[in-house]
């Protein structure tokens, strides 16, 4: 064994102090692997505990034409008497009836469900003014298939931070199956004098309308809005095009023929396929940014329209876990 030099160390006092600095190293990564298990547990539980709270709340609004045929389904949620949810139910046209349905614990058992008329869905909806942008419209649903339904808490004086944990319910693309979603809250978007939620999450078309949730109390700081994804805007700008193609082309149509086919009709038909194409695409899109019109938005709405009883009833939950 040799003698320590001035100033170091000998071979047995490396050994030791190798053997200490690696157990010591060792110990932090178990530390590390217990701190990482507690938080990844109490995450899971979080979660759970929102789904608990939350998912008798939302609903799936499903139009359909006369022939029964779904061709689009939005989500929304529960807030008083009325059904908060995403301006786009307005634009839609050419179906028959709509069917609102709530589910149980396992997302999928219908809980409560009531089919309207065209004219009586169109009649519930409160629309708000057209001088500026509302994005969500209200439903009144104030019937007794769905009183014993819940409503949620609209966190409209939570300060919300950047990164912190959220969480979205809702329904992806026509499935009849409510589904949770995990993600933070990424950043905030202005535009026309709204400061949006960018949020980071699985959002998928169907979607729009459901609720945004604050992880560390349950309560609804957004909602999901149709319009307001990149992917939406893109393929509003594709779509756009195609639609022009097609009228240009339908000018020219008749004017030749090779072999009795008309080559414009061809065409034609090639962009309606691409049209076709497109919208599955876009349907089946996994958009993991989505943006949200935070719950301040949504208060005010409650009260611009005067409908304070419902808007009250909201803040009277107490929603914390």
């Amino acid at each position: 064994m040799r003698t320590a030099s001035a100033g170091g160390f000998n071979d047995d006092s490396k050994f030791k102090y190798g053997y200490l600095k690696n157990g010591y190293g060792k110990k932090m990564g178990f530390e590390k692997e217990i701190f990482r298990n507690i938080f990844t547990s109490k995450l899971h539980s979080m979660y759970r505990e929102i789904w608990r709270k939350v998912h008798s709340s939302v609903a799936q609004l499903s139009f359909f034409t006369h022939d029964n045929i779904n061709i689009l389904s939005l989500s929304g949620f529960k807030v008083g008497n009325y059904l908060v949810t995403d301006e786009y139910v307005c634009k839609v046209s050419h179906y028959d009836h709509v069917e609102i349905k709530f589910v149980g614990k396992d997302g999928i058992t219908t809980s409560a469900k009531e089919r309207f008329s065209k004219a009586d869905f169109e009649k519930r909806l409160v629309v708000g003014s057209n001088d500026k942008p509302q994005n969500i419209v209200l439903i009144k649903i104030d019937i007794a298939v769905f009183s014993d339904v819940p409503g949620l808490s609209l966190c409209d004086d939570c300060d919300t931070e950047i990164g912190e944990p959220i969480a979205t319910v809702g329904y992806k693309l026509n499935h009849p199956n409510l589904s949770i979603n995990k993600g933070i809250l990424s950043s905030f978007y202005p535009s026309q004098g709204v400061r949006y939620l960018q949020i980071d999450a699985n959002i998928k078309q169907g979607n729009a309308g459901s609720p945004v949730i604050r992880a560390e109390n349950g309560r609804v700081i957004g909602i999901i809005g149709h319009k307001l994804t990149e992917v939406s805007q893109s393929y509003k700008k594709l779509k756009d095009i195609i639609n022009n193609n097609i009228q240009l082309l339908k000018s020219y149509q008749g004017r030749s023929s090779l072999d009795d086919i008309d080559p414009v009709q061809v065409l034609i038909a090639s962009q309606n396929q691409i049209k076709y194409v497109t919208k599955e695409i876009y349907r089946s899109t996994n958009m993991g940014v989505g943006y949200a019109l935070p719950a301040r938005q949504i208060g005010n709405f409650f009260k611009e329209n005067l409908i304070l009883e419902s808007y009250q009833s909201s803040r009277d939950i107490i929603a914390g876990f």
